[in-house]
């Protein structure tokens, strides 16, 4: 029988996306049935899977149990979903301010100041509507 290679690491099969974080994970027990998906919780302290989050380890689900599952991914939380967001936002941001450097620096090309400037300008602009995205 294969294993599914979709985990997070195919080296570690069973091992779900931030192995050091307890979190809720959505598992596929039937890769090809529809409907065949399941929520278990991680627990990284024991690297184990548990239907329910509680102190106990009698129902941690063995290595034999996960045999042709396949992962699907976390369940973040609003707070996890938002701190997610406005990291991209700002690495969008830094490409903005990054590109609007480079628009500078081709001004000694022979582009004339009022296009460089403008072309700046939209960028600066483009990296301030993104950063203001997270207060919406």
């Amino acid at each position: 029988m294969t294993t599914p290679t979709n985990w997070p690491n195919p080296e570690r099969p069973g091992v779900p996306l931030f192995p050091w974080r307890d979190g809720w994970h959505v598992l596929d027990t039937a890769p090809k049935v529809l409907g065949s998906e399941l929520v278990y919780y991680w627990k990284a302290e024991h690297q184990v899977w548990v239907e329910y989050d509680y102190e106990g380890l009698d129902d941690a689900l063995e290595e034999y149990d996960l045999i042709g599952w396949a992962y699907v991914g976390p369940c973040l939380t609003p707070t996890q979903i938002a701190e997610m967001l406005a990291k991209e936002r700002e690495r969008c941001a830094k490409i903005c301010d990054t590109l609007k450097a480079r628009e500078r620096e081709t001004y000694g090309i022979g582009l004339s100041t009022t296009a460089v400037e403008r072309t700046a300008k939209a960028y600066d602009t483009a990296g301030y509507m993104i950063r203001k995205l997270g207060e919406a």
